[in-house]
C-alpha cells in the first residue's frame, strides 16, 4: 500500500450542492504527495476533481430518505459496513472528514472504534438537538463550524454534559468558507441587466418567491433571468416546482456552464432564508454582480451594508422583492457600483486563505500528537 496518508470522505447525499463544493475546494489544496484521497458518495458525479478516488455508496432507496428513529440508524450502520469493506480492499484510512455534519456523517462515528481513524467533522448547517448528535461532537477531534451554527452545536452537546459546554479551540474552530484560485469566476457583464438565481429546489432556498416577484413585473419590463437549479433526490423535504412557463425567464437543471451563465447576467437573487453561509452569492460577489439577499441576521446580512456593496429587502416579501428587481433594472449604474463594492468584498475570502487552518489539520495526521486523545476532549468539551 501507498505510504502516503489515507483520508475517507464520507457523502451520503444524494445530490449536489454548496457544502460539497466547499469540502472539494479544501480537499483541491492538500499536498497530494504525502495524502491520497477516498470519497465514498451516494453521487459520485457530485465530485469532479480527478485525483479523487470516487466511490459509489450503496443502500436501498427507501431507507436513503430515513431520518429518524431505528430506520435512520439500520441505514447508517449499513454505511458503517461498507467502510469495514473499504478498509480491507483499500488500505486503512488515517483520517476521516466529515463533509455535512454529524448527523448525516453519523456512519463515521460508528466505524470509528472498528477502523481506529480520527475524524475531522464540518458542519455547514444547524445540527438537531439530539444526544446522539451530542455524542458524535464529543467524540471528532476537531469540528470546523459555521458560526451560525454555534448555538445548535451548544445545544446538541448539553446533551451529554453535566455543565455548561463550551465550544473550545483548538477542537472547535470556526469554518470560514473561501473561493480558491482555480474555480474564480468569470467577470459579469455590465451593460444590460440579466437577473440570476442559484440553488436547488428545496423549498427553503426560496424560488417561489423569486417567481413571485418576476410574475409582479410587466413582461415588457420584466428583465432576463436565468435560473440555475439542482433537483434533490431521494429527499422528504418540500420542493418547488420547476420549469415554469414564465416570459423572459430561461431554466438551467444542472449546467454544466455555470460559470458562463453567470458572467452572462449581473444581479444575483438569494432567496434562502437565514442561509448559514451562501457560497452562491460569494460567488457572484466574486463574478462583479448586484447581490439581493433577504435581511435575515444570516452571514452575508450581518456582513454586507444595504445600498454600499448589496441590496436587501425583506424576507420571502415578494413585493418588496419585485420592487427593488424594478429599480435595479432601470439604473445599470447603480448595478455596476454596488458590483464594484461587493467584488472588493469577495477578494477577502479566498480559499487558500479561509482554509489554512483545515488545510493544516488534514495534512499532519500522521502524528499522534497532532490531536488530543478523545479522553482530553471529554474534559475540554465539559470543563
Amino acid at each position: 500500500m501507498s505510504a502516503r496518508r489515507h483520508l475517507l470522505v464520507i457523502d451520503p447525499t444524494a445530490f449536489a450542492g454548496g457544502s460539497k463544493v466547499a469540502t472539494e475546494n479544501i480537499l483541491r489544496l492538500l499536498d497530494l504527495e504525502n495524502i491520497r484521497i477516498t470519497v465514498l458518495s451516494a453521487d459520485k458525479h457530485s465530485w469532479s476533481w480527478p485525483h479523487l478516488k470516487r466511490l459509489h455508496l450503496v443502500e436501498p432507496g427507501w431507507l436513503a430518505r430515513q431520518e429518524q428513529g431505528v430506520p435512520y440508524f439500520l441505514r447508517h450502520a449499513i454505511i458503517a459496513l461498507q467502510l469495514v469493506l473499504l478498509r480491507l480492499l483499500h488500505g486503512r484510512f488515517d483520517v476521516a472528514l466529515g463533509a455535512s455534519g454529524p448527523g448525516v456523517d453519523l456512519a463515521l462515528y460508528l466505524a470509528k472504534p472498528l477502523l481506529g481513524y480520527r475524524i475531522v467533522q464540518l458542519v455547514h448547517g444547524p445540527v438537531a438537538y439530539s444526544r446522539t448528535i451530542g455524542r458524535c461532537l464529543r467524540t471528532a477531534e476537531q469540528v470546523h463550524y459555521l458560526e451560525s451554527a454555534r448555538d445548535t452545536l451548544l445545544s446538541a452537546l448539553s446533551t451529554v454534559s453535566h455543565t455548561r459546554p463550551h465550544l473550545e479551540p483548538p477542537r472547535f474552530q470556526i469554518l470560514q468558507n473561501g473561493l480558491p484560485q482555480h474555480a474564480w469566476p468569470s467577470t459579469c457583464q455590465t451593460e444590460h441587466p440579466v437577473v440570476f438565481w442559484a440553488a436547488s429546489l428545496l423549498k427553503w432556498k426560496g424560488l417561489d418567491t423569486l417567481l413571485d416577484a418576476l410574475n409582479r413585473l410587466h413582461a415588457e419590463k420584466r428583465p432576463q433571468t436565468h435560473i440555475c437549479y439542482i433537483r434533490p433526490a431521494a429527499t422528504t423535504l418540500p420542493i418547488s416546482e420547476a420549469p415554469v412557463d414564465i416570459r423572459n425567464i430561461h431554466w438551467h437543471e444542472a449546467p454544466g456552464d455555470l460559470d458562463r451563465l453567470r458572467a452572462s447576467a449581473n444581479i444575483f437573487v438569494s432567496t434562502s432564508n437565514k442561509e448559514p453561509f451562501g457560497l452562491s452569492i460569494l460567488e457572484a460577489m466574486a463574478a462583479g454582480h448586484c447581490v439581493l439577499i433577504p435581511k435575515d441576521g444570516a452571514f452575508w446580512d450581518r456582513t454586507l451594508q444595504d445600498g454600499i456593496d448589496c441590496v436587501k429587502y425583506r424576507p420571502d416579501d415578494a413585493a418588496d422583492l419585485s420592487g427593488k428587481l424594478r429599480v435595479l433594472s432601470d439604473d445599470m449604474n447603480r448595478v455596476r457600483a454596488m458590483g464594484r463594492s461587493a467584488r472588493r468584498q469577495a477578494v477577502l475570502y479566498r480559499a487558500e486563505t479561509r482554509y489554512a487552518s483545515i488545510k493544516s489539520t488534514l495534512e499532519n495526521l500522521s502524528t499522534r500528537q497532532a490531536l488530543r486523545a478523545p479522553s482530553q476532549v471529554d474534559t475540554e468539551v465539559s470543563p
